[in-house]
């Protein structure tokens, strides 16, 4: 395999197989086993199990313009079958469980059967979205409001077939949003059943879960629980492109033109976050829509966007000021509306840095070299603990607001951004993002 494959192309790879070998998933000798797929908060675990894994995949496919459409049109399409699909064709199950709001044993058992018995992907979602106990109270009488829902109506005399059981047997089921759970799960319980129904069985579970979720006690639980019920853990690490791109779809063709410009100032923030990009994305689908985009914009968008969805902070308009001092070096002077009120006791040591020529200076801001001199090439925890060793007596109120002052370091001074486009446009950009309106 080519070095430079990335790590989601390969666990797709492992866990589904390609045409000459089985993946993990798919090998019978794999039954019965447990599977952890972990990675950090946000970095898209859910939906590359759903687009890359469980789901079928259709791509579009030219063909000769001689080709009779509406006789040959299945010849458009490269198919390419998920998880869901080559299981379906063998009669076993694919089941997806979120454990969000789980707070019983038996409402799982439930899911997990009803879904197993069951081979429509449309129920399956259906049920996960609105939990067992809101299908199975449906009237008789209502059932007609989608015939997905029938099977609903026979739920219990699947209990006295061995329908779901048979096709357990060989089958995935994945259980999601695993440290979302309702407390009144016990951690030993749940791990117990999910080793008992892997076995029993003969099915293979995926648990999806973030890195370190647990603390206090349930974090030891876990860590002793977990040893002794999972098989084989994978690690999902994807690349800020790759997860930028696995998102970036159709929906967003429109902004195309912008795609590498988005990504440039994504990966400025060093944020891996799959909900964060696909705000971003919307804010500036929306405002291409509506408004004049370029790159300058763009970069206000993305970094304004991600620093309000992470810190709640829309930074006000601040342009770069200058002066020199008397040693003839240059003064770099940004002040926020934040500094003034909250921090007046400190703020010349956050608001100046000095620079040897504004020439130099202002270039230096347009080809990143400005993010290389003293005080901005610093990370907002080293400037923090520099902070708290140069203002002793202000330690409480500088740990009070530690946060903020965090995201000021790093969005208002190493990422500054706010001056990259005219007054107006920014203070109409930050409008947009707090409240969410662009007439």
């Amino acid at each position: 395999m080519a070095s430079n494959t990335t790590n989601t192309e390969k666990l797709k790879l492992y866990l589904l197989g390609d045409d000459y070998k089985k993946g993990f998933l798919l090998e019978e000798d794999n039954n019965g086993k447990t599977i952890m797929l972990s990675g950090a908060w946000g970095a898209g675990k859910t939906h590359f199990w759903n687009n890359e894994i469980e789901i079928n995949n259709f791509q579009y496919k030219e063909c000769d313009k001689s080709c009779d459409y509406k006789k040959a049109k299945w010849e458009y399409f490269e198919y390419s079958k998920g998880l869901h699909s080559k299981l379906k064709e063998k009669k076993k199950a694919c089941i997806y469980v979120s454990l969000y709001g789980k707070d019983n044993l038996d409402s799982l058992k439930k899911e997990v059967l009803i879904k197993a018995s069951n081979d429509k992907l449309l129920l399956d979602k259906k049920v996960s979205a609105f939990g067992f106990e809101a299908l199975v109270s449906i009237k008789d009488r209502d059932l007609d409001i989608g015939k997905f829902l029938n099977v609903v109506k026979d739920f219990y005399n699947s209990f006295k077939s061995t329908k779901g059981k048979n096709r357990l047997d060989g089958g995935v089921i994945c259980l999601d949003d695993f440290e979302r759970k309702s407390k009144e799960i016990d951690l030993n319980d749940l791990f117990g059943f999910i080793a008992q129904l892997a076995i029993d069985m003969n099915c293979k579970i995926v648990i999806i879960l973030n890195s370190d979720v647990f603390e206090g006690k349930e974090a030891e639980v876990f860590k002793q629980v977990k040893e002794k019920t999972v098989n084989k853990y994978f690690y999902f690490k994807p690349t800020r492109e790759e997860l930028f791109n696995s998102i970036y779809g159709e929906k967003y063709s429109q902004l195309d033109e912008y795609k590498d410009d988005i990504l440039k100032a994504i990966e400025e923030t060093e944020e891996l976050n799959a909900r964060i990009y696909i705000q971003v994305l919307d804010n500036c689908l929306e405002w291409n829509n509506k408004r004049d985009l370029d790159k300058n914009v763009i970069r206000v968008l993305v970094l304004g966007t991600i620093n309000f969805v992470i810190n709640h902070l829309i930074l006000d308009y601040q342009k770069i000021t200058y002066f020199p001092n008397d040693r003839n070096e240059l003064i770099v002077y940004i002040l926020y509306e934040m500094i003034v009120k909250h921090f007046v006791e400190f703020e010349n040591y956050i608001g100046i840095m000095n620079y040897s020529q504004k020439e130099e200076f202002e270039s230096g801001i347009e080809t990143t070299d400005y993010y290389k001199n003293e005080y901005t090439q610093k990370s907002e925890l080293s400037f923090f603990n520099d902070l708290k060793s140069q203002f002793p007596k202000e330690k409480q109120l500088i740990k009070k607001e530690e946060k903020e002052l965090k995201a000021l370091w790093k969005y208002g001074y190493r990422l500054y951004y706010v001056a990259d486009v005219e007054k107006e446009v920014y203070e109409e950009i930050a409008e947009f993002i707090e409240s969410g309106i662009l007439l």
